[in-house]
């Protein structure tokens, strides 16, 4: 089940609608209160001030698609983890799930989600990186699943950051006809990196060293011929 409080019991009900992006009818609500698990329970009430509640979804979820999608216990397990971390940090935002071609996202949206970010998307990086290896341990690599974590549109923005920089610099390697090997890079960067290329016909492009530090080269064909692409 999934946590939620507010001022009141309304504003932390409509707080859990809003972020699962569901009605009423689509959830089991449990004041935590009325059904403490244990003295935590009781003692943040009285600290904070604010209501607690617990959230079970019954069925299915409406996420930015004209079609019901059923939100496996992995995305709940991850939105948890977001929650908790959000909790620790006392950040002021605000999470939702969202079905996104195929891909279930948390975005995160409020007025410190800059904390969550971080410096060129480091922290929401290791954020995604430990839901995805809490979910994913032990599991075999064809049961994996692996959730999106995004805040402020970052991840479609480095997308294209990282597409601009595979062509400039597919476009110098064919100049030089030397390998340039590009920083280190997370997992799905090095993925925009490679399917940015794999159709360019000067260029191949390939990865090096271990996770965490891999980086991509791109390196000219041996066939390159004497005419630039622009």
């Amino acid at each position: 089940m999934l946590e939620f409080s507010g001022k009141t019991y309304e504003e932390a009900v409509n707080k859990a609608l809003s972020t699962l992006n569901v009605k009423i009818d689509d959830v089991i609500i449990e004041k935590i209160s009325d059904k403490p698990s244990s003295i935590l329970d009781i003692l943040k009430e009285k600290q904070t001030g604010q209501v607690f509640i617990r959230v079970k979804l019954k069925n299915q979820v409406q996420e930015n698609t004209s079609e019901k999608q059923e939100i496996p216990d992995y995305v709940q397990k991850s939105f948890k983890i977001v929650q908790d971390i959000v909790n620790l940090l006392q950040a002021k935002v605000e999470l939702k799930i969202n079905f996104i071609a195929g891909d279930y996202v948390i975005e995160i949206d409020g007025q410190d989600k800059g904390l969550l970010i971080g410096k060129h998307g480091n922290t929401l990086n290791s954020i995604q990186n430990y839901i995805n290896f809490i979910i994913n341990k032990n599991l075999p690599k064809d049961q994996r699943n692996y959730v999106i974590i995004d805040s402020d549109n970052y991840r479609e923005r480095r997308k294209k950051q990282l597409i601009d920089l595979a062509l400039k610099t597919a476009k110098l390697v064919q100049q030089k006809k030397e390998p340039i090997t590009l920083p280190p890079m997370l997992a799905f960067e090095r993925r925009i990196i490679h399917l940015s290329l794999k159709d360019n016909q000067y260029v191949t492009t390939y990865s090096v060293g271990e996770n965490p530090y891999k980086s991509v080269v791109i390196a000219p064909l041996l066939d390159t011929s004497e005419t630039v692409f622009s």
